[in-house]
């Protein structure tokens, strides 16, 4: 039996390596650089063991036999890192289509809608509730 298929075999029934384990090595990668340019003994020191304790924490998460709480841990992550890659999505796509579209919220389901920079009064629509109300673009 080769190295591999012993690492296979010892590794079946645990959590293994998931997003949430990815984000906190990234994590820790972060701390590490910015411990390197940190200055003084303790400040140092309390970064390094914030360090280890993470990494601590993803070892448990990859060795875990404790599958279902890990993804219940991985998807709550999950619904987190979405909102806040899809906050920093719109804002990208709102600069890229600043001289063309409007983005407004809809006043009964909250969602983002994109709208033609056509200024005046306009009548919108929204395809996900079918809520329809007024709209003024003003540049």
């Amino acid at each position: 039996m080769g190295f591999l298929q012993k690492i296979q075999q010892f590794m079946y029934g645990r959590n293994g390596f998931d997003s949430y384990t990815f984000f906190l090595l990234i994590l820790t990668l972060i701390i590490s650089t910015v411990n390197f340019f940190v200055w003084g003994y303790w400040a140092s020191l309390v970064l390094y063991i914030i360090q280890l304790l993470i990494l601590g924490y993803a070892a448990f998460r990859i060795l875990s036999k404790s599958v279902h709480k890990r993804s219940a841990e991985n998807r709550r992550f999950q619904k987190i890192w979405n909102g806040v890659k899809n906050f920093f999505i719109l804002q990208k796509n709102r600069i890229r289509d600043i001289k063309t579209h409007r983005y407004r919220k809809c006043r009964y389901c909250k969602a983002t809608l994109r709208l033609k920079r056509r200024r005046g009064k306009h009548t919108v629509r929204c395809p996900k509730c079918r809520g329809e109300f007024k709209v003024n673009i003003v540049v």
